[in-house]
């Protein structure tokens, strides 16, 4: 009998020992406080973070929106320069290559021939235009050629009906 009082002491004092040496309520409860608030940081952070993101997006876009606004080439009717991007001894390869252009806004692509008939010394020159001034042309031409991989001339314009 006295060993089973001395263990059922033994097991109440080890329950309030355990009990006494764990966390209480309070403490599990702020602990939890705190973890939840961590979490909510981060959370807001993130949030921060993607909203940024964005906005810096819209403004690249803004930003390269103005810039196409700004480059883009201002073609006019009766202008004076053209630029010739190529030159075939071939019409129909000349066609060819102007339809391969029929894709953009280019205002007029056109091809015109040139050369005297009696020796055979024919070329179908391939133009797009027209442009106000020469310096406006030898931007365009230099910015098409590059991207065509080709080389370029500016022309001034001589209308009549070789145009076509």
């Amino acid at each position: 009998m006295k060993n089973i009082s001395i263990y059922t002491l033994l097991l109440a004092f080890t329950l309030i020992m355990i009990q006494g040496c764990g966390p209480s309520e309070e403490e599990r409860r702020a602990a939890e406080q705190a973890r939840l608030d961590s979490l909510r940081q981060v959370e807001q952070q993130r949030i921060a973070e993607l909203m940024q993101a964005r906005e810096d997006s819209l403004a690249r876009v803004a930003q390269q929106e103005q810039m196409e606004e700004e480059d883009s080439t201002q073609f006019a009717e009766d202008g004076e320069y053209a630029v010739q991007v190529g030159a075939f001894r071939s019409e129909g390869e000349a066609n060819e290559y102007k339809n391969r252009l029929s894709d953009r806004d280019y205002p007029h692509v056109y091809v015109v021939k040139v050369g005297e008939e009696e020796t055979g010394d024919i070329w179908f020159r391939l133009r797009v235009g027209f442009f106000a001034s020469k310096a406006e042309a030898e931007e365009f031409g230099a910015d098409l050629g590059n991207e065509l991989n080709t080389g370029y001339w500016v022309s001034k314009v001589q209308r009549s009906g070789n145009d076509s």
